[in-house]
């Protein structure tokens, strides 16, 4: 028998309650900066399309991200220690018509190395695991999804340097690196997010079966491989599509209009999901007068979709 598991106390559950109630779950209006280092394509666009549930920020997690917040604002009183001038936490970077889109951690003058040189402040926190690689190596080598966020983030403010500063969790050690401006790569890591962002099916995976180790930490994998089939809404549907002007619009052909957020998550009766999103059903008929798609499913099972949302 196994043991029975203690109870939470009651001040602790209270204290877990508080922390996540008020919260909504966690989503992104376009693909973030943090991002563009993944290396899926199909994640990617699977997260830009809304197409698996939110994650759920639970109070540990919240813990986690104050954490982080609080780390960053030591690392940033470290700088004002030596007579830095620190400025801008928190400055937007847009690019795709707004719908790549981040936040700097700051800006930096008055660094000893280059003392008239204006920085963008990139500051992390990691356990020794992952700071032992960065340390050794530097962030380029050691940490490529936060070399290629803060590439991202030079392309979009036109500096041309940044100053990382990453502390080690373990033993409070810090790696403090200058980087500079690769805007080839930059440039690279842009298209090809725009590129993403504008294909009107999902990319191919990049895992080839179901346990790859690549996949298995990955949000989108019960999607990606049809064990669930992907929410219905505006961003799921074939008539919707991303605009490219303006900050992160867009469009549904079906009603000729612009999209609201709201009106993007709550979709629509005609709503008809893009073929490429229902995994493993085959298509066996198609009525352009009544807006339907009829599907197989991999059990037998018929699935009308579109504007009817009937099952026969």
């Amino acid at each position: 028998m196994p043991p029975i598991p203690k109870p939470t106390p009651s001040t602790q559950r209270a204290i877990q309650d508080a922390l996540e109630s008020g919260h909504d779950e966690w989503e992104s209006v376009g693909v973030p900066a943090g991002d563009i280092g993944v290396e899926c394509d199909r994640a990617i666009w699977l997260a830009f399309r809304r197409a698996s549930i939110p994650e759920h920020i639970d109070w540990r997690k919240r813990r986690i991200f104050e954490r982080g917040n609080i780390e960053e604002e030591r690392l940033l009183d470290l700088l004002r220690l030596i007579g830095c001038e620190v400025w801008g936490q928190q400055d937007r970077v847009r690019a795709v018509g707004g719908h790549l889109r981040g936040k700097i951690d700051g800006r930096v003058l008055g660094l000893i190395e280059a003392p008239k040189k204006e920085h963008v402040f990139e500051c992390k926190s990691a356990k020794e695991e992952y700071f032992k690689p960065v340390k050794k190596n530097g962030v380029k080598v050691g940490m490529p999804k936060h070399y290629a966020t803060f590439q991202f983030y030079m392309y979009g403010l036109g500096l041309d340097r940044v100053y990382y500063m990453m502390s080690n969790k373990n033993d409070e050690d810090l790696h403090l690196e200058r980087v500079p401006y690769d805007p080839e790569f930059a440039m690279r890591q842009v298209a090809r997010i725009e590129r993403i962002i504008n294909m009107p099916e999902p990319p191919s995976r990049m895992c080839t079966k179901r346990d790859d180790f690549r996949g298995v930490l990955c949000r989108q994998a019960a999607v990606c491989w049809g064990e669930v089939r992907a929410r219905s809404h505006c961003r799921t549907c074939i008539h919707s599509s991303p605009l490219m002007d303006g900050n992160a619009g867009w469009d549904c052909a079906r009603w000729s209009k612009p999209l609201s957020l709201d009106e993007q998550d709550a979709g629509c009766p005609a709503m008809l999901y893009i073929p490429a999103l229902m995994i493993g059903y085959e298509q066996i008929d198609c009525d352009e007068e009544a807006e339907t798609i009829t599907y197989r499913s991999p059990t037998g099972d018929i699935y009308v979709d579109g504007a009817s949302k009937e099952a026969a």
